[in-house]
Formats: structure tokens, sequence, C-alpha cells
């Protein structure tokens, strides 16, 4: 075989195995892809930045909007986190309620968190109910949806809006009864409207939650004079 003959062959044959090569590597990564795989390593920045990508290249793409959120989430950004799932419920409703449910339950709940901590009580508290419709049993539920009723309850009540403040710490003394705050709130509220009746039988409630409170029986001699 002349020299010509065998340089013809190994240039063949190089190039039959780096087309074999590239078929069995398939094509390269998209960019949810990507974006995913770095969400795995729990690298959430360079997660955002890929599904970045590939939402300007599809604002469709279900599938980039969830992982978005997923990343906002570990940013410990839920109200950015909160939008991109409004989007994908707007381009994929049925990602949204399957895979995108437990996402939104984080978000929601971590939105709550956020808001209450920047004295956003009326939102926190709009996230908080959110998230107990969607999830009624989920672990610490109980705690933020308290703090977050009582936060709106002590707003209401320096607004002077004493109804709804009392309907709110009625509702924490179910929601949270081991917290002091909504039962002394709503028996304060009642006495101050001379209905001491009611406030005594409330603060016996109470006590089954706080038997030890002082603030409890020095609220009770004050109700049962103003029966």
């Amino acid at each position: 075989m002349s020299l010509h003959r065998r340089f013809v062959g190994v240039v063949l044959l190089a190039l039959l195995v780096a087309l074999f090569e590239g078929c069995a590597s398939g094509p390269p990564p998209t960019d949810i892809e990507l974006g995913e795989q770095a969400l795995a390593r729990g690298d959430w920045r360079q997660a955002r930045s890929h599904f970045s990508i590939a939402l300007k290249k599809d604002p469709r793409a279900g599938r980039a909007w969830l992982g978005q959120a997923r990343a906002q989430i570990e940013g410990r950004d839920p109200e950015a986190a909160l939008r991109s799932l409004s989007s994908l419920a707007k381009v994929d409703p049925e990602r949204f309620t399957g895979e995108g449910r437990p996402v939104y339950a984080n978000a929601l709940h971590e939105a709550a968190v956020a808001r209450l901590s920047q004295g956003q009580s009326q939102a926190a508290l709009v996230a908080a109910r959110a998230l107990a419709k969607l999830e009624p049993e989920r672990r610490g539920l109980d705690r933020v949806l308290g703090e977050a009723i009582l936060a709106e309850a002590s707003r209401f009540r320096l607004r002077g809006n004493r109804e709804a403040a009392f309907a709110l710490y009625q509702e924490a003394a179910k929601v949270v009864p081991q917290r002091l705050e909504g039962w002394l709130g709503a028996a304060e509220i009642l006495i101050e409207s001379n209905r001491g009746r009611v406030a005594v039988r409330l603060l016996q409630a109470a006590r089954e939650y706080h038997p030890t409170s002082g603030e409890i029986r020095m609220l009770s001699i004050q109700a049962l004079s103003a029966r």
C-alpha cells in the first residue's frame, strides 16, 4: 500500500472515531440542564444565570421558570421566586400545580417570614394564609401564621380598629394558644368595651394554657370589676 493511501486511511479512521465520539456524547447540555446541574451542586448564582439565559431565549419555558424560582429561594429572594412562579402558572399551569407546588409553598413560607422581619404584617398574613390553604399540615406553619396574625392585630389596634384587632387576637388564641399575646389582647379589648363577663370566660380558657400567668390574674380582677 502506498504512503498516500495509508495517509488517507488514517485520516478517514480519525474522522470516523471523532464522528462516533460526537454521536456517543450527544448534543451539548442546554441552559436549563446547566441550571439544574448547578442547583444540584448548590450553586444558586450560576443556576440563576443559566435559567435567565434560557428564559431570554424562550419566555414560555416552564421548566426554566421553575428552576429560576428554586434558585431564587436558595438565594433568599422569595419575592422574586413568587414572581417567577406566577409566570410559571401562566405559561405552564400543569407544571405549576405539579412540580411547582412544593416550591410555591417554600416561597410563601420564606416570604411570610421575610415580610414579618420587615414590619409588613399585612403582606405577611396574606402569604401565611395562602400557605395554610396550600399545606395546612406544614411543619412550622402555626408559628409563622400566629406571628403574622398577632402582628396584624397589633397594627389594627394601634389604628383604633378594635373590632378587627379583637377578631385577630381571638384567631391567634386558637392558632397559637401557647402565645399569651392573643389571649391578653382579646381580653383587654373586651374590658375596654365593658364586656367583663365575656373577658372572664376568655381568661378562664387562657388559664388552661398559662396557669401561672400573673398577667391573666391581673386582667381577671379587672374583668370582674367591669362586669
